[in-house]
């Protein structure tokens, strides 16, 4: 008994045919298309078998299927990897393309109150549930786009409390699924409003990291963004 199988697949898209895991260079160019294609998903959810219709056909001719569906015209592709997300945050900041339309740019912004600065205001005022639900939304929105797997950093916070509900609202809904989460600390996003660089460092370096660390479960990485206005060159050599 398997959990699905989608027959007569129009075309069934794999990343390769020689059992490589991934591709580089060139490589990347070159996908695997079977035409009139099956695919069987096991009880695990997991993919069990794929290729030739006519192949699957008989080599599963005895066996079962929770769901058998016909993908006569249809396509099926691998998931998309999405690896750089910052999906928790509040605060819409639709009004800031009224002023990149007009020329201004996005350092210009930032140093006028929006940008960065602007989101984290919003984000340190919004509730975990809020959060949440916000998360939850844009999840879904991903998923019917294809994205299976993202990789989300916090980074709206910039400061220990805010960046570690960040990471806390990332691993309640993981656990949600479909969509598997990657997460990422991401403390030197920008330099806190009335603060210096130099502090900001030393408020990652001396307190967040290690609290963060306690918790080590919350991050599965950490992160930094760069820029000669925002995070000093020298600083975050420091930080990395």
């Amino acid at each position: 008994m398997y959990r699905l199988r989608i027959r007569n697949l129009s075309q069934l898209v794999t990343i390769s045919n020689d059992g490589k895991s991934f591709k580089i260079g060139k490589d990347l160019g070159q996908l695997n298309i079977i035409k009139n294609g099956t695919i069987i998903i096991n009880n695990l959810g997991l993919i069990e078998d794929l290729g030739p219709s006519d192949v699957l056909d008989e080599k599963y001719k005895d066996a079962t299927f929770t769901q058998d569906l016909d993908g006569t015209g249809k396509s099926a592709i691998p998931g998309f990897v999405d690896g750089h997300t910052h999906p928790v945050w509040s605060g819409d900041r639709v009004h800031e393309f009224v002023m990149k339309l007009s020329g201004v740019s996005y350092l210009e912004i930032h140093k006028a109150g929006g940008g960065i600065g602007f989101t984290v205001d919003h984000t340190k005022k919004s509730s975990e549930e809020e959060l949440e639900e916000l998360l939850r939304i844009r999840l879904k929105r991903m998923l019917r786009q294809g994205t299976t797997l993202l990789e989300a950093k916090s980074g709206y916070g910039l400061e220990l409390e805010t960046e570690v509900k960040m990471l806390k609202v990332l691993h309640k809904v993981a656990k949600e699924g479909p969509v598997e989460i990657v997460s990422t600390y991401l403390g030197a996003h920008s330099v806190p409003k009335g603060s210096t660089s130099a502090a900001a460092t030393n408020d990652i370096v001396a307190n967040q990291i290690p609290r963060i660390k306690v918790s080590i479960t919350l991050s599965d990485s950490k992160d930094q963004m760069m820029d000669t206005s925002r995070c000093h060159i020298l600083l975050t050599s420091f930080v990395l």
